[in-house]
């Protein structure tokens, strides 16, 4: 073999490895870069614990075929979901402690985060409308003889 076919060969083992770098770097950054998780909602307009709900995202981008995943408060609550049909990825969802709960759905490097308020239906109303017959700002109070009572007592008269 003479130097310049071993040269030749240096050469062509530098080009296939740049390449090779190159092209891990593009196939290992490209699927974040385009994913978008456009809007998050949820069916029904009142949530009540123990009742089952739709969630649905709307999905775009160029990686709009990457796995969807969903959480409540952070907690995992469906694995990795495939988008099917194209564009949406919808889970079925049953809250199980009332209050405040964050719905995320995450792709790529997208997420989106809707605020659902859960209401347990058999728990006492912790604000009651007061009863309309005892309402202290009703303004009337019996033994009361109204202002000019009030302000003739405090000129002395009799």
């Amino acid at each position: 073999m003479s130097i310049t076919t071993q040269r030749g060969l240096g050469r062509i083992g530098s080009t296939v490895a740049g390449l090779t770098a190159a092209t891990a770097i593009v196939v290992f950054a490209a699927p974040h870069a385009n994913a978008t998780v456009d809007s998050v909602t949820v069916s029904g307009a009142t949530h009540q614990l123990g009742q089952t709900y739709t969630l649905k995202a709307k999905l775009s981008g160029a990686s709009i075929g990457l796995l969807v995943y969903w959480t409540d408060n952070g907690q995992d609550i469906s694995g990795p979901k495939v988008p099917w049909p194209v564009g949406e990825s919808s889970i079925e969802w049953t809250p199980t402690t009332p209050g405040q709960h964050l719905i995320t759905a995450s792709q790529g490097g997208s997420t989106k985060t809707v605020v659902v308020n859960v209401v347990d239906p058999n728990a006492p109303d912790p604000d009651p409308d007061p009863d309309p017959g005892t309402d202290p700002g009703s303004g009337s109070s019996a033994g009361s003889g109204g202002l000019g009572d009030l302000l003739g007592g405090l000129a002395g008269s009799s």
